[in-house]
């Protein structure tokens, strides 16, 4: 990640905040406040270890899933939020259990083979 990418990422993460985090059987429980709107959401032990591979913080993967630049609808329910990092694109794919939001993987890819030009399928900020 650059410079200038870590300073856009400090800067959306003001307006983001972490409320409550608790271990779950299926990973991190996060209640996530996003200017006035409180987001449950967990963070999968896969995706977690996933990130770490790619040296992304939890903090990283919220980013790329609050606010993407673009979402499109997966397989089975799921959808998958891209954002550009370089010729890369973050993939979090996620799903939905009620109101709270499951992360189930994360990976990097190359944005030709995915990224369609911003579409958004879903939205988990209005």
């Amino acid at each position: 990640m650059s410079k200038r990418e870590k300073i856009i990422l400090q800067e959306v993460m003001i307006n983001m905040n972490i409320i409550k985090s608790t271990d779950a059987p299926r990973g991190k429980l996060l209640e996530v406040k996003v200017n006035k709107k409180v987001i449950r959401i967990v963070l999968t032990w896969h995706v977690l270890d996933g990130a770490s591979d790619y040296n992304i913080s939890a903090n990283e993967l919220l980013n790329f899933l609050i606010y993407p630049e673009e979402v499109i609808i997966g397989h089975v329910n799921r959808f998958i939020a891209h954002k550009k990092l370089n010729r890369h694109l973050t993939r979090v794919i996620y799903e939905y259990e009620n109101e709270t939001v499951v992360v189930i993987t994360f990976y990097i890819a190359y944005v030709n083979r995915y990224f369609r030009g911003g579409i958004h399928e879903d939205k988990i900020l209005p």
